[in-house]
Formats: C-alpha cells, structure tokens, sequence
C-alpha cells in the first residue's frame, strides 16, 4: 500500500498519533499497541464482533482488547449490570456484597480454586501468586518457561516471546532495559520434561514455585503435549515446590474451568484476567486452602485500592453467569466457528500458494508464515516463523476490514458469526494472493 492511501485511509488514526507522541510516551498507552500497521488505530466505538475506527471504517476484530472480551464489545447484558453499580457508586474503600458473589461464582467453577484473592491486572495476581509460593515454601527461586509470559512485573519479565530461543542451558534473559529482581528465576524449556526434571534436580531445595501457561499462548499457541501437565505435577511436588498454572488468558475462554478443567490437571495456584470481567479491569488469584490461608491469616500481605472495584465485579459477576448457564453449549459454538475460522485460513492459503501454518486450542489461533516442511512444536519453532509477513499480512488484512494482531495471534468471541468468518476467510485469499504476488 502506497503512503498516500495509508495516509487517506487512516488519516484519523494518524492524526491522533501524531497528537499522542507530543505527551505520552511512544504515542500509545501500551507498547503492545505500538507495531500495527500502517499506524496503530484510534477506535471510535465497538459492538459485538465489530469494531469502527475515528475514520469510520468498520472492521470484523479478532483482537478483542488482547483477549478479554469473551462477550464481544460492549455485551448489553455486561452493560446494564456496570451501569446499575455506576449510579450506586465506583469504589468504597470498604465492602460490597459483590466481591462475595464473585468469589463464590469463581469458587464453584474452577476445580483448583478453594479461596480467591483479587488484584486488578494479571501482572499482580501473578506476582500475588509468586509471594504466595515463596510464604507457603519458605524459598526463593522461581521456574519459569522460556517464551511463556507472565506480565511486565520484575521477577518474571524474562524469557519472554519476543526474544530469540537460547541453545544450550538457559539463562534468564531481561526482556527489558531497567529490569531487576530476576536473580532468584530459572528458566527451562516447556513441554519438556527433561529440561524441567533437571533445572529441579539442580536447584530443587530452593524452588517455590513452577510457573507456566498451561497453553502457551503468548509464544505460539503451542498446546501441551500428551501427559506433560501431569508430568510437571509430579515433577514439582516431588521437589516440594507449588505449581502456578498462569491461566490470564485461558481461564474463562477455554471452558469453565479454564484450561485446567479442559486438561485435567489441578495446579495449587492459578491466575486469572482478562475474560474474567469481559473487558473491565480485574484479576485474581485462586488457589488450595492450605496455601490462600497465607493471605486470610495476614501472613501475606495482599493490598489494593482497585481490588475487585464494583463495576468490575458486576461485570464479573454477570460474565461469569453467561459462560455458565451456557456452558458446554457456549463453549461449544466457539469450538465450532473457531474451528471454521481456522480451516478456511488455511485453504485460502494452501490456494494462494503461501507457506501458512496455524494452531489452534479452543477460540485462540495462531498463524504462521514458514516453510511448509518446518515443524512448530516449541518456542525455538514458533520464534523463527516470519514476522515480516505476518506483520504484512496483518496490514492488508486491515485494508480489507479486518482486525488481527501482527503477530498472527487471534482471539474469537461469542459475537463473531459465520458470515463474520466468510468474510474473514474471503479478505485472506484477498490478502494472500497479493502476498504472493509482491513475493513472486
């Protein structure tokens, strides 16, 4: 696309861009905003699957806020119940009777979750949920995965997808200038037990927690392998450690109970956002008696103003109901237009002649520009797919009304219809043939 359409085309986008970088740091509230193509959008208003940017193109959006809205944009249902909190007020510095109500609904659907805590982001319920670890273990050290993410805090900001795969023993590397606090992180390969097995033999005594995405989502949408998650299970209670599944984006999308119900496998702890409040701020951790007790006795100190505020628990609160009264069904019909989603992505580009690989787990996709022979099975696969391409594909994507990340991660809801799919599928074989042309 030539400068002078991207210019015409997003000429409000652009414009408020060039207002942001006046004031705010790189232009955007989040760097994770930062690397759309041509600019990143300024969005007037979304509904259902849909979102409308301030120049007034629609687009079918498969980004959801990175995630969280399960619901779509703006579920009515979601805004009666906030509106209704609204007007009796926004936060006490004292209780209301919805943190009760959540807790319980929380309680009743996910299988590891005996007692809750909440914090407003994911990044502090996983930091809540390492200090847990580490009160209830009296050690220091945390595993984590390479590529798996786990928020911007500190203590686990390392390793992260983004950074290129290390051969060899790993080390733990700072995903970012001015980090600190890592000293006390080990890193090992996911889904491989050895790897797991030996950074425990080496420094078991003094390992709290295990910390994983049990889908790693954020490297690849890569699906544990037959048998691992029991593995790690054994693996981390033989060395006396807590396992920490990191369920911010699984939990509440890949069923009920998250991903731990899908696959069977309890941790001690997990961490919950993003549909948890169908898009208001909200976060939790959930977690065995014995261990959330560090918190219901004082031991922990767990702190927040914006804890579990009212409009966010009534939006909770109200989300948590519809996955379950309509749950298998619910889960049942994102399977269903997923699965579409995905086998009509690939055609088109089996069609177009362009080396495309996906992976899906539930309503989470991930497309990859590869060679067709390369396997994705880990995160040494998953970081050397192309992301040029992908960043391309994502920009004539938009051209043609659709909304996706560069990175190729995409996010369904309960909204997106299978006319919103066809169409979907019909801008790929659009964009991919154009792909293959500027590349033949």
């Amino acid at each position: 696309m030539t400068a002078t359409v991207a210019t015409t085309r997003y000429a409000g986008s652009q414009a408020h861009r060039e207002r942001a970088v006046k004031t705010l740091a790189r232009g955007v509230a989040t760097a994770m905003r930062a690397g759309q193509r041509p600019v990143p959008l300024a969005i007037d208003h979304g509904r259902g699957a849909y979102l409308v940017d301030v120049d007034g193109h629609s687009y079918v959006d498969y980004v959801l806020g990175f995630g969280p809205l399960l619901l779509g944009h703006a579920p009515e249902a979601v805004i009666s119940a906030v509106t209704r909190q609204l007007r009796r007020g926004f936060t006490f510095g004292a209780q209301h009777e919805l943190e009760a109500e959540v807790a319980e609904l929380i309680v009743d659907a996910v299988p590891c979750a005996e007692l809750v805590c909440f914090s407003t982001t994911g990044s502090e319920a996983v930091h809540a949920a390492l200090r847990l670890a580490r009160a209830a273990t009296g050690r220091t050290k945390i595993v984590k995965f390479e590529g798996h993410y786990h928020g911007w805090i500190d203590p686990v900001f390392v390793s992260t997808p983004g950074l290129a795969p290390v051969e060899g023993k790993l080390e733990p590397e700072p995903a970012t200038a001015g980090e600190s606090g890592s000293a006390d992180v080990l890193v090992a390969r996911w889904n491989d037990p050895g790897s797991l097995a030996e950074v425990l033999a080496d420094h078991g005594a003094e390992v709290a927690a295990v910390i994983m995405e049990p889908v790693a989502c954020n490297g690849g949408v890569i699906a544990p392998a037959p048998g691992y998650l029991e593995r790690a299970l054994e693996l981390t209670h033989a060395a006396g450690a807590v396992l920490i599944f990191d369920e911010v984006v699984t939990g509440f999308r890949l069923g009920l109970g998250g991903a731990q119900e899908r696959y069977g496998v309890t941790p001690d702890i997990a961490t919950f956002g993003k549909a948890v409040g169908a898009g208001m701020p909200l976060s939790v951790v959930a977690g065995r008696r014995e261990i959330m007790e560090l918190v219901a006795d004082g031991r922990v100190s767990h702190v927040g103003t914006f804890n579990c505020a009212a409009p966010s628990a009534a939006a909770a609160a109200t989300a948590i109901r519809i996955y379950r009264d309509g749950s298998p069904g619910f889960y049942d019909q994102l399977e269903q237009i997923s699965s579409m989603l995905a086998a009509g992505l690939q055609e088109a580009a089996d069609d177009a002649g362009v080396g495309l690989k996906l992976h899906r787990v539930g309503s989470l996709l991930q497309t990859f520009f590869t060679e067709p022979e390369r396997r994705m099975d880990s995160y040494a696969d998953t970081a050397a797919a192309d992301s040029e391409r992908s960043g391309r594909f994502s920009e004539l994507m938009l051209d043609r009304g659709v909304m996706v990340l560069p990175r190729g991660w995409w996010f369904l809801s309960s909204q997106h219809s299978e006319t919103d799919v066809e169409a979907t599928v019909e801008a790929a074989r659009s964009a991919l043939a154009q792909i293959a042309r500027e590349e033949g």
